[in-house]
Parts: C-alpha cells; sequence; structure tokens
C-alpha cells in the first residue's frame, strides 16, 4: 500500500469527504476490485487496483473481460447529496476520457462508456455502498489484438491496438486519479461530456428489462440522465442499455 497525493481540490464535485491521499491497494488478482473493496468495507480514499480481474463486472451485471495488460482499479468516493451521488458516473467518464485522448482520440458513450474508432476502450461501474460509492474503471491499455479475437470481442479495442505502443498503466491510474479531484463544476463537467458524447442526436434502440423500443436521443438531465424522443414523447432514461442503431457497439 502507499499514499497518492490528488492534486485536486478537497471539496469538489465527488464530495467535501473525499480524501486528498489516496491509499493504493495492489493485488496480482482478484475477483473484483469493486466486489473487494465492499466486502472488505475500506473507508473513503481507498483504491484498489489488480493486474487481473477474474470476475470483473460492468453495468447490469454484465462481464466486463480483465486479461494481464490493463487498468482494473476501484475507488471508495464520499458524497455529500443524493444529486451528487448519482452525478458520479458523469463526471468520471468526463475525467477518465481527459486523460485517455491525450493517447488516442476518444469520446463517451452515455452513460459512462469510453470508445475509439467505435469501439470500447473503457468501461466505468459506479455503485452504492452503505454511505459510500464504489467507482470501478477498466481501461484496455496494453491487450494485444489477439486476446479480442480469440475471445469474441470484435466490439473491444485496447490503447496499444490503437496507437500501436505500449503504455504506462501506472501513469494512466495515477492521471485519472487527479483528474478525478479536480472537477469542481457541475455545469462545467455537463457541458464538457455533452462535447464529447456520440450517442447524443442519434437515432438509438432502448433495452429496460423486457422492454425495447427504438428512440433519438436529444439531451441531458442536469443530472445526465437522458433525454429521448419516441415518437414526439419526450423520456428521461436513468437506467438500461442504449445503443446507436446500426452500430456494431456504440
Amino acid at each position: 500500500m502507499h499514499l497518492l497525493r490528488s492534486t485536486g481540490q478537497k471539496d469538489g464535485i465527488l464530495g467535501k469527504s473525499i480524501l486528498m491521499d489516496y491509499k493504493i491497494h495492489r493485488f496480482d488478482e482478484v475477483d473484483s476490485t469493486n466486489s473487494l473493496l465492499k466486502k472488505g468495507n475500506y473507508p473513503v480514499g481507498s483504491v484498489a487496483v489488480a493486474k487481473i480481474q477474474t470476475k470483473g463486472r460492468g453495468r447490469g451485471g454484465r462481464s466486463f473481460s480483465s486479461p494481464a495488460g490493463g487498468l482494473y482499479m476501484s475507488c471508495v468516493l464520499g458524497f455529500d447529496s443524493v444529486d451528487q451521488a448519482l452525478f458520479v458516473p458523469i463526471t468520471a467518464a468526463v475525467a477518465v476520457r481527459n486523460v485517455l485522448s491525450q493517447y488516442v482520440e476518444c469520446k463517451i458513450k452515455w452513460p459512462n462508456d469510453i470508445v475509439t474508432d467505435g469501439k470500447k476502450l473503457c468501461g466505468i461501474l459506479a455503485e452504492s455502498y452503505l454511505d459510500k460509492i464504489i467507482l470501478g474503471i477498466g481501461v484496455n491499455v496494453n491487450i494485444e489484438p489477439e486476446y479480442f479475437k480469440s475471445n469474441g470481442l470484435s466490439y473491444a479495442t485496447s490503447l496499444y491496438l490503437q496507437s500501436g505502443k505500449n503504455h504506462s498503466v501506472e501513469e494512466i491510474m495515477t492521471n485519472i486519479l487527479n483528474n478525478l479531484n479536480s472537477k469542481t463544476d457541475k455545469v462545467e463537467i455537463l457541458k464538457e461530456y455533452k462535447q464529447h458524447c456520440i450517442t447524443l442526436g442519434k437515432k438509438i434502440r432502448v433495452i429496460q428489462g423486457t422492454r425495447e423500443y427504438d428512440a433519438e436521443a436529444v439531451d441531458l438531465t442536469e443530472n445526465g440522465e437522458l433525454m429521448v424522443n419516441r415518437d414526439g414523447k419526450l423520456i428521461v432514461i436513468n437506467s438500461g442499455i442504449v445503443s446507436v442503431r446500426g452500430s456494431e457497439y456504440i
């Protein structure tokens, strides 16, 4: 375990209870970094990072493939209100995209996947636990194309595949943590999110449980919920699976 001092402000958008110093716990292999932090009831400011996850999870209980070569981390965040907690995925998506865009051109797929060249580069999962938020971030960093091909993951890609070279997982992790704590203005975060969101303005397919329907993504609410136009009726979506029609993944 070691400490990482954040350059962000203590009373940022992620809550006054966030610590300036992250306590990083490193593991060779875990089932899920999110699950580990919840089971251990780790305090706010704790970060778990693993080289491999055997049961990595995404939104809706879907699996997140986590072989060696990626960044798999989760951090425990505090929050001051329900609205602030609900906004964590939006804040995280902007912070992570800011970091990964230093390596490749990338966008945000609502609510918080990071995509490049039409494929998934990073997944983000925020889960409430007691009075805290567990924020999981998985980035395909140095994973080679053969892994995606042999595991039927045609919708996924990595920084290595996009740039042709390896990158420092440690550097990316540090930059993401610092970016998370530097986001302080909700209006500016939402503005930046909209600027880089590939879902807005597109014809989409919405899946919510057993319900499926086509709509058009038109805007976001102030809390980051997706506003869609379905047959002339405006609907607000805060959960479910949304994909752009005619695309393989996004």
